[in-house]
């Protein structure tokens, strides 16, 4: 064991030497100038202020934003759904960028409500692309828009969709069969799809936008 001096300090503090370990210049984080951590890194939850976690929550945030025109990208991790995940623990603020952004440039998110897109782009933290709703309110706007489906952002509806198998044309003249009550399994058979899909077709649940 040896005796160091800290640089900043002046304080003598005990160092034990083992193979590899670099010889420290300060006696504690504070020292270093990083004061409101820990050994570790770890920010002090118990006596940081709440402009502190504030602003720590807008250094993590803004550590990976990419703000342009449009939507904003996300050069962090990304969780299941598309959703940006924060490097700030849950304790200081919100674990999803969507989130985080709402707090930082519109305020508290009320308890049990959702940060939702208008965008439709689940990576987005702009938050002029965001609203709050409820879970109901969520849910109905999937239904709205025609992305309840788990399908990759940007999300795209009808013809546009890739993945559809009928046209908008299609789909007007399958809501005028079955306005003149001709049977899901038919108008499948005549489209070349299921009888479920004309159900859903039927029922509002898919292609709601297109009108007759």
């Amino acid at each position: 064991m040896n005796d160091l001096t800290c640089v900043t300090c002046g304080k003598n503090f005990p160092f034990y030497q083992n193979k590899g370990r670099s010889i420290p210049r300060f006696c504690s984080h504070e020292c270093r100038g990083h004061t409101g951590f820990t050994p570790g890194g770890k920010f002090r939850l118990d006596n940081a202020t709440p402009e502190e976690k504030f602003e720590r929550l807008k250094k993590s945030f803004e550590k990976n934003v990419i703000r342009k025109e449009g939507c904003w990208d996300w050069k962090g991790s990304i969780a299941k759904g598309g959703y940006p995940v924060m490097t700030c623990r849950k304790q200081i603020g919100p674990d999803r960028g969507h989130r985080a952004s709402w707090v930082i440039h519109k305020g508290a998110i009320p308890e049990g409500m959702y940060v939702c897109h208008t965008c439709d782009n689940p990576i987005c933290t702009n938050p002029e692309h965001l609203w709050i709703g409820t879970h109901k309110e969520n849910n109905d706007d999937k239904v709205r828009k025609c992305r309840q489906s788990k399908l990759p952002p940007p999300y795209k509806r009808g013809s546009e969709n890739g993945s559809a198998k009928l046209s908008d044309y299609q789909v007007k003249e399958i809501k005028k069969l079955i306005e003149k009550g001709l049977t899901s399994r038919d108008i499948g058979k005549q489209y070349g799809v299921s009888k479920t899909t004309i159900l859903r077709i039927k029922r509002g649940e898919n292609w709601k936008h297109i009108e007759v």
